[in-house]
């Protein structure tokens, strides 16, 4: 039993398909169904049911479990036994957005292709992501801001389509200026980079009897589907709660700007590893 083979079979029943995990893998689809239908003809039984969807068997479930254990073992050993153990570690931040959307996709990918490489991940305030690249505590960070450091080198990777949300119980679905002006807004803090890249001339009117500040894009989604307000977020962060009818978007007068996103690593060279998820990012953002 090769570990390639447990490793596809890993992936086939964590992503739920045959063609996910060769895209992970950067194997072809073919080479997917051949390593699992050369565990099953090892082992003599059926793992993985191909009728209604992809599930497992009870012998494939058994299996997945032993699987964990062994590539958890192979990984520990394979960090162990690296020349170098920043070679085999990626500290990385994310905003609020690029967790709340395609983070997890991410990791994925990089435990696919990198599966001796320790992440340790760290999701904040883009500010503070900064403050941590200058410091030499993270590696490459995805980030919103328009501020310049000398020591660190941005290269924009995309842009979030922004909208406006709320309660279905509380908003229709349009509202002009003046409305906007006067409704109770959820946002980031005043001197946040996302709060000012998506700001609009209503906010520096200064008319809204209640503002409500969060650090956090999932408090600022859950506050809205409580009704405390309008937030305005990623589209792509908030597509479950507006198919679920949880929230409604909201058309306005002066629709809001897109969200930038840009890679923030120091300036000397990224490693491979760096290099790769660099990549993936700027197939991640939405289509411009």
């Amino acid at each position: 039993m090769q570990i390639h083979s447990l490793r596809t079979f890993y992936w086939v029943n964590r992503l739920g398909s045959f063609r996910k995990a060769a895209e992970a893998l950067n194997i072809s689809q073919p080479s997917v169904s051949a390593r699992i239908r050369g565990l099953e003809e090892e082992l003599g039984v059926t793992l993985v049911l191909r009728d209604a969807g992809l599930s497992l068997t009870p012998q494939g479930a058994e299996l997945l479990d032993y699987a964990r254990q062994v590539l958890r073992l192979t990984d520990d050993l394979s960090f162990q036994n690296a020349p170098q153990s920043r070679a085999t570690r990626l500290r990385l931040g994310a905003n609020g957005p690029v967790a709340a959307t395609w983070l997890m996709a991410l990791v994925d990918h990089m435990e696919a292709r990198h599966p001796a490489l320790r992440l340790e991940i760290e999701v904040n305030q883009s500010a503070t992501l900064l403050k941590h690249l200058t410091t030499g505590q993270l590696d490459l960070a995805f980030l919103s801001t328009d501020t310049a450091q000398p020591e660190l080198k941005l290269v924009p990777v995309g842009q979030f389509p922004m909208i406006w949300v709320g309660a279905p119980s509380r908003y229709g679905d349009t509202l002009d200026e003046e409305a906007l002006s006067r409704s109770p807004i959820i946002g980031y803090n005043w001197d946040s980079p996302i709060h000012d890249s998506t700001r609009t001339p209503a906010f520096g009117a200064g008319r809204h009897h209640r503002f409500t500040h969060s650090d956090s894009l999932f408090m600022m989604i859950r506050l809205a589907v409580n009704g405390m307000g309008l937030a305005l977020v990623p589209e792509l962060a908030v597509r479950q709660e507006l198919e679920s009818g949880q929230l409604v978007r909201i058309i306005v007068e002066r629709p809001p700007g897109p969200l930038e996103v840009s890679a923030a690593y120091r300036r000397e060279t990224l490693s491979t590893a760096a290099q790769d998820a660099l990549t993936f990012a700027g197939h991640a953002m939405p289509p411009q």
